[in-house]
């Protein structure tokens, strides 16, 4: 078992989970289909996809670092990382972007030199967890990549996402819908 402890002081054990898992935590911030334990060093944002205002990602951020988390919809007892990590390499590689493939402590992931500009490059890390029919990937940027407490600050959140796949039958790879807490201000776009 991988027990761990938040910055904060309170106790968790590996995850993400699913929300069926009896180990999962309870105490948490609700996002439609991510919900996760509050930490209160790190800044939640919700990614919204521009045109049709839909949410599409969590981002949490921490000092000069993001952790940009989606879920998908994957088939019953199949784990859809392989696949979707395999599709990521050959769209990088296609591209010519210098990346690098290792064992985390997620499993498989890849990092990558994404050009930003014609004179600015930055370094992702690209990961992912498979759970009950779900997908859960997540993204980080900034200083945890090379930063160990930055880094493993981050990871944890990633631990403590509980993932809510509901019935509603959807074809894998499908992103799963998130929703912002009620009582939540959304900022207008200008």
């Amino acid at each position: 078992m991988n027990d761990f402890l938040y910055p904060d002081g309170a106790a968790a054990l590996g995850g993400p989970f699913d929300e069926s898992d009896p180990l999962a935590p309870t105490e948490l911030a609700e996002f439609g289909a991510i919900a996760f334990v509050p930490n209160s060093k790190v800044n939640v944002r919700a990614e919204i996809e521009e045109g049709t205002g839909r949410m599409v990602a969590l981002s949490f951020d921490y000092q000069e670092s993001s952790l940009q988390v989606q879920a998908f919809a994957s088939p019953k007892g199949e784990s859809l990382w392989t696949e979707v990590l395999g599709d990521i390499i050959a769209n990088l590689q296609a591209q010519g972007i210098p990346l690098e493939r290792h064992l985390g402590p997620f499993g498989e992931e890849v990092q990558a030199e994404m050009p930003i500009s014609s004179d600015e490059i930055k370094t992702v890390r690209m990961f992912g967890f498979s759970g009950h029919r779900w997908l859960l990937r997540g993204v980080i940027t900034g200083t945890a990549i090379t930063d160990l407490a930055i880094k493993t600050e981050l990871e944890n959140v990633f631990r403590g996402i509980v993932v809510r796949r509901g019935e509603v039958p959807l074809p894998p790879r499908e992103l799963l819908p998130l929703s912002l807490p009620e009582g939540a201000i959304v900022p207008k776009v200008m």
